[in-house]
């Protein structure tokens, strides 16, 4: 049990500080970046990091890694063709799985520079890969994959440029984004040393914690934007997804959609059907 519990502070250690790093890292890169590179972080991007059950964390576009979730094939509907031909493209594009755990003993500069590269690797592998998924799904799953990828970024997607001009976001917007993204980045290191330091004792539920600063984080971030352009950001979501819950610390971010349509929710005939039975799997 104590195993256990020191398991997953160390897990948690290691996943913010890749969110944090990516959310500085996507800052950098911000000017210049065209397309939607997707957010980075936990729950984000880039080849297919990641079990069944989860999106995984990975580092280019947050799209890819999400069609290895068995719910997220069904909302969208693929065929077993189309699984095929995405898992060939995944075997294609395959790299070397990250050391994720590594992250945790690095210092800031360290972890930034190696978040950096790593990012860049796979952001250049899952950029091939989505031009090659154009070809492969038909616009309204690749629409309705997008926004399920956007539910799952939450308010780490207002880093990405394309998303931030979709919004209308001012230069004083993007300016007080990056205030108020260093500011977190100083708290929720505090938080999480002062939280691994006394081994969670009499605190609760690390994975709560968790919950509690990525509310936080959002809540802040999300004060930035008008009422207009929160609106907004929850229209583009579309139809709320109930993303499975992962294995281990992790939960689920941003599922709030705010907007109708004919594309909403699983169910109907698909239901009594046991986990897993007929259902085409990904490879991994």
């Amino acid at each position: 049990m104590k195993f256990t519990h020191k398991f997953v502070m160390a897990a948690l250690v290691a996943v913010v500080s890749i969110s944090l790093a990516s959310f500085s890292v996507a800052q950098e890169g911000r000017q210049g970046r065209g397309g939607r590179p997707g957010g980075g972080g936990p729950g984000g991007p880039g080849g297919w990091g990641g079990g069944r059950g989860g999106p995984g964390a990975q580092a280019g576009d947050p799209v890819i890694g999400l069609l290895r979730v068995e719910e997220v094939r069904e909302e969208l509907k693929i065929t077993p063709k189309q699984v095929e031909a995405i898992t060939k493209m995944s075997e294609a594009n395959r790299g070397e799985r990250p050391d994720f755990a590594a992250f945790g003993q690095m210092s800031d500069e360290e972890r930034k520079e190696a978040f950096a590269k790593m990012q860049k690797e796979q952001a250049a592998r899952a950029a091939e890969m989505k031009e090659q998924l154009y070809e492969v799904l038909l616009p309204q799953q690749m629409e309705r994959l997008e926004q399920i990828a956007l539910q799952q970024q939450g308010t780490r997607a207002l880093m990405n440029p394309e998303y931030a001009k979709e919004l209308g976001l001012s230069d004083e917007q993007n300016k007080k984004l990056v205030e108020v993204q260093e500011s977190l980045m100083e708290e929720m290191r505090g938080k999480m040393r002062e939280m691994f330091a006394g081994g969670g004792a009499g605190g609760g539920d690390p994975r709560e914690k968790m919950k509690e600063m990525r509310k936080e984080m959002d809540d802040k971030v999300l004060a930035v934007l008008t009422s207009e352009q929160k609106q907004k950001f929850e229209d583009m979501k579309g139809v709320a997804f109930e993303m499975p819950e992962q294995e281990g610390w992790g939960g689920r971010g941003g599922a709030r959609g705010g907007r109708g349509g004919d594309r909403g929710g699983r169910g109907g005939d698909r239901g009594g059907r046991a986990r897993g039975e007929g259902r085409p799997q990904i490879e991994e």
